[in-house]
């Protein structure tokens, strides 16, 4: 019998941690040491799975072939049932197993994550707060985002980096990249995500694309999507990327197109998600709301809908990576925020399911104090075009180390500054710790950081205003299903 993973399934092992998980279903598994023995031995090349136990066994004391064998194919149907891995007595049999992504499928993977756990000792608890727990002690970079070029060819009003970057600006040196990709592959990174400026804009994007999937990452990628070609669709066949997210800010071109400031843009764009869906690639469309459009997030919402693309809405600004805050202007108002709050519970399914999710769990205060207030220098990095490390890929006033001087390793273990930041929780901030709209809050260290020139702790009245007003819809929407459910 031979086995193997699926195309879609990514395996890494952190210390005695076995991960695995599929960009396809959503679905993910941590396992204790054995677990972790048992998946190094699958890989995306076929084996026998006899030959495979026959490697295991010298790790394994007091237990004989036949028992190890009969855990070992336990556990592989245990992952078969889940969509992880494939098995089969010939190469064609595994090939015609191999399941692959499609816009008729009954569940698109553009649907939200869904982390789960069946009930087996040898399986830990919901992925994603594991690792926020395992991370804080044991940082490890899960996530890289990489900008391939700080050009862009639009001018987006409301855009955190500054107009004079991107007409100044720099694409990543193939070299560079490379070796960067090699170095967090030798880590154990998993998500990587490549943006801009616009990354189409680099010449060797294909070269890129091609050494990342080498590096066998879980690829997101980040494009408006205007320069889009032909050529383009095969490629992204090719690498398999785990979504390409767009941001479309209106089904009227003129409202789309004075947010971008470029004429056309619009149409580009739109035709260029509906290629995408028509070669199911998987698209996620993101639809931020400012003035200009604030009436139109639903139509774009009901767009993604009938092409079964995910889309999310997000309302709340940042201010430019140089603390410049003039294009927090396009931020709508409270009383504009409360309208479109109102909208969200009502028509935003993601929005309203994971709002109501979070007013309804438990609440450790102890607990919440010594969390980490985000993932930054804990799981995750950021790299620019020009070399340069950052928290995240909105955090540019702080750098962490240069890609020309530095490996990523030393910056992730030495960099003074991102030691500096792994001790920041929300025991830092002691007004929000006791605040009673904590659970709605957006607060985030880079939006503080840059809304109030570098001062991270600083926080902004417009974050702690927004969460109040959300906790307040939230327990009214509450209010009025309950009473609604007394009628009835």
């Amino acid at each position: 019998m031979l086995i193997r993973q699926c195309k879609d399934t990514f395996i890494r092992r952190f210390s005695d941690i076995g991960y695995i998980t599929n960009q396809l279903t959503k679905h993910d598994l941590n396992f204790n040491e054995t677990g972790a023995d048992f998946l190094d031995k699958i890989s995306r090349e076929p084996k026998r799975i006899d030959l495979i136990v026959r490697e295991l066994l010298p790790l394994f004391q007091d237990i004989s072939f036949e028992e190890l064998e009969t855990d070992f194919v336990e556990f592989v149907e245990g992952l078969e049932k889940m969509g992880f891995i494939i098995t089969g007595n010939t190469l064609d049999e595994l090939n015609a197993k191999e399941p692959s992504f499609s816009y008729q499928m009954a569940n698109p993977k553009t649907s939200l994550y869904d982390f789960t756990s069946p009930d087996k000792n040898d399986v830990l608890t919901e992925s994603a707060e594991f690792f926020n727990e395992a991370f804080r002690k044991e940082p490890r970079i899960f996530g890289l985002q990489i900008e391939v070029s700080s050009r862009c060819n639009e001018r987006c009003i409301h855009c955190y980096i500054p107009n004079k970057k991107k007409e100044k600006g720099t694409d990543i040196e193939l070299s560079l990249i490379k070796r960067v990709l090699d170095e967090a592959r030798e880590m154990g990174t998993l998500q990587l995500t490549l943006s801009g400026g616009e990354l189409f804009l680099h010449k060797e994007i294909a070269s890129i694309l091609y050494h990342a999937r080498k590096n066998d990452f879980s690829i997101s990628i980040l494009s408006n999507l205007v320069l889009l070609r032909d050529e383009h669709i095969p490629l992204l066949k090719e690498i398999n990327p785990s979504l390409v997210q767009v941001s479309l800010y209106s089904l009227k071109a003129e409202e789309h197109d004075a947010i971008t400031l470029v004429k056309g843009s619009f149409g580009k764009t739109k035709n260029a998600i509906e290629q995408l869906v028509t070669a199911d690639i998987p698209v996620q469309i993101s639809c931020p709301v400012m003035k200009v459009n604030r009436k139109s997030y639903k139509d774009v919402l009901i767009y993604a809908n009938n092409l079964r693309t995910k889309a999310y809405t997000d309302f709340i600004m940042m201010a430019q990576t140089d603390y410049d805050v003039n294009n927090l202007s396009q931020r709508i108002s409270m009383d504009e925020t409360a309208e479109l709050l109102s909208d969200m519970l009502e028509f935003d399914l993601d929005y309203k399911n994971t709002t109501l999710t979070r007013q309804s769990k438990s609440f450790d205060i102890e607990r919440y104090k010594k969390s980490s207030v985000c993932g930054v220098g804990i799981n995750s990095i950021c790299m620019t075009a020009n070399g340069d490390y950052y928290p995240c890929a909105g955090w540019q006033g702080m750098i962490l180390g240069n890609a020309y001087k530095q490996s990523l390793n030393a910056i992730w273990k030495n960099s003074e500054q991102i030691n500096e930041l792994r001790k920041v929780t929300y025991a830092s901030f002691p007004k929000c710790v006791e605040c009673e709209a904590k659970d709605f809050c957006a607060m985030c260290l880079v939006r503080n950081f840059n809304e109030n020139n570098g001062d991270m702790f600083k926080l902004t009245k417009h974050f702690c205003d927004v969460a109040f007003l959300n906790k307040k819809m939230v327990d009214e929407y509450l209010k009025t299903e309950k009473d609604t459910r007394k009628i009835l």
